[in-house]
């Protein structure tokens, strides 16, 4: 989330400085970095904290973390990410699920691994999240199963609210700057002033 929120403020910046940068497939490098990591931050801010609070969230247990903190981590980054989505025109394909998926996969083997290899957390246990306990399987193949589906589900949301986004800035923003969805065509166009 940081990653993408620092490519983010770089990225505008850059635009804000020197102007638009051209949507042809030949996109500079931190374009693509930032669209991936766009991809992966926004479904999995929203996986995050649906995960927490529905599986790992007990009211009753005596954390580490105080509340505001434990909001601060879980929820925060949700709202920071849909803030995000919603004040960009960065578009949001069906093909991209690859990239957060990829992200989930890498996760679900290193907390595999960090089991295999005798991980262990802060308080010796052998798992990272007790949903996710490798020395049990069975539950932890379903958890990761449903949540996977829940990622799908969930990228389709950011697939649904960039559809709304793009809609509502078609409404209400002039033509010259509108969110164009065909990526061949320059996000904005150049007058003759510029």
């Amino acid at each position: 989330m940081i990653a993408s929120t620092g490519f983010a403020v770089a990225t505008s910046a850059r635009v804000y400085l020197y102007g638009p940068i051209s949507a042809d497939l030949n996109l500079p490098w931190y374009v693509k970095t930032f669209w991936v990591l766009h991809n992966v931050s926004v479904p999995v801010a929203f996986l995050i904290t649906v995960f927490y609070w529905t599986l790992l969230y007990n009211v009753d247990f005596q954390e580490e973390m105080d509340r505001g903190l434990d909001i601060a981590v879980h929820a925060v980054n949700t709202l920071i990410m849909m803030l995000m989505l919603m004040s960009s025109s960065h578009p949001t394909r069906f093909l991209h699920m690859i990239h957060p998926f990829l992200f989930a996969l890498t996760y679900v083997v290193f907390s595999a691994v960090y089991y295999l290899a005798g991980g262990i957390n802060p308080l010796g246990d052998p798992w990272i999240y007790p949903v996710v306990n490798w020395s049990d399987p069975g539950p932890t193949i379903l958890v990761v199963f449903v949540t996977g589906l829940l990622l799908v589900s969930l990228h389709f949301i950011t697939i649904g609210l960039s559809a709304a986004r793009d809609a509502l800035a078609n409404r209400i923003i002039r033509p010259s700057v509108t969110v164009h969805l065909d990526e061949n065509v320059a996000l904005r166009t150049q007058t003759a002033n510029t």
